[in-house]
This record gives structure tokens, sequence and C-alpha cells, in this order.
């Protein structure tokens, strides 16, 4: 597939993304600001959307400064966070990253890429969300679906989501990379599915290598 059929599938699919997704979900379960979203990207990492949301609701809608947080012990809020697991690590990274923000940012979360890698628990796709979906950057984060479904149809042939995320970034047009991340996480969550995806009803199956072998 070349990059002209892919930029056509992605605005197929950004006009028929099914309502509620999970993705969609956890968007609107709290209040949206550049801080709590860095908390709910760093809370997302390997857990399921769905139950992310649950989390993000409980905590994100009352929390919204690195001070707020810092005041709950980290042992309350493992047990918060213990519904999605990995909750020791979590509560660690969200305790250690807000105290680091209130020492050396002035509480606000930096929109520099290079200043959130810094940050020790900011990776590559964490950063590439926060300055996408906080600041309004342009730029492609690549998780479990948008590696698997660039890799499908043949846009990128990578192993790792850093690499995907390096070539997306440079041959993705800058108007289709801030729409890019969450129109294929919900198709890959809800229609191209790992396991029984539903090609039947999929809008974009005549474009779909997969579906003409």
């Amino acid at each position: 597939m070349n990059i002209q059929t892919f930029l056509k599938i992605l605005d197929i699919l950004e006009q028929n993304i099914p309502q509620n997704t999970p993705a969609q979900n956890l968007k609107n379960c709290y209040k949206r600001n550049p801080y709590t979203i860095l908390m709910v990207t760093l809370l997302s990492l390997r857990s399921k959307d769905e139950k992310t949301a649950l989390i993000a609701k409980e905590l994100f809608n009352t929390i919204q400064t690195p001070q707020e947080l810092v005041k709950i012990s980290q042992e309350k809020l493992e047990n918060i966070i213990k519904p999605i697991g990995f909750q020791k690590q979590k509560a660690k990274t969200l305790i250690k990253v807000s105290k680091l923000l209130i020492e050396q940012y002035n509480s606000q979360v930096p929109d520099d890429k290079e200043k959130l890698l810094s940050i020790k628990g900011i990776g590559e796709k964490t950063a590439n969300i926060v300055l996408n979906n906080a600041f309004g950057i342009n730029s492609i984060a690549v998780d479990t679906h948008v590696h698997r479904l660039t890799n499908m149809w043949g846009i990128v042939q990578t192993n790792s989501f850093d690499e995907s995320s390096k070539i997306l970034n440079k041959i993705i047009p800058k108007e289709y990379k801030s729409k890019l991340n969450f129109t294929l996480v919900s198709f890959g969550q809800t229609i191209c599915t790992v396991k029984n995806p539903k090609c039947e009803i999929c809008k974009i199956k005549i474009y779909c290598k997969e579906n003409n072998e």
C-alpha cells in the first residue's frame, strides 16, 4: 500500500469512527489539561483503555495539579491503581514525575520533546501523545494498534514501536499526524481486532492487502 492510499484510508476511517470506543471513552472521562493528560498516558501503558478509564475518572476529575497528586500516599495510590495492574511501579512513576515537575518545571508539563524525554518514566510514545493532545503539536504516537496496522499494510516494516514512530513521523504529512493515533486505535479496538476482525463491516476492506490475499 502506498502513502496516498494510506492517507485515503485514514480519511475514511476518521469519518466512520464508531461511537463509544474505548479510546474515545478514555479521552472523555476526565478533566483534561497537560498534567492530567500526561498522568493518564502514564497510567495507560501496558493497560487496556477500558480499565484505565475507570481509574482516570476516579483520580483526574478532582486532581488537576502535581501538588494535589503528591499529597496522596504511595500506598493509597497503589490501591486506587491496582485494577489496571503494575500498581507499584505506576504509583511510583506518577509520584516521581509529579515531584520533578514541581521542582524543575514550576509544576508545568514542558511542551518540548527533549525535555519530556529527559524525565525518567516518559518514553517516545508518551511524549508524542502529550505533545499532540496537550499542546496541539503534530506528532504520531505509536502503540500496539498503530504498529500492527501500519506493518500489516506495508506502510512500515519494523520490529519496534520506536522504529515505527520515527518512520511514520518522517513520512506522514503534518495535517494527518494529529489524527493518526486516535483513528487507528479506534479502528484496531473495534473493527480490525487481532482476534475475530469484523471484515464484513469494514469500510476499507477493498484497500486491505490482507483481505485480497
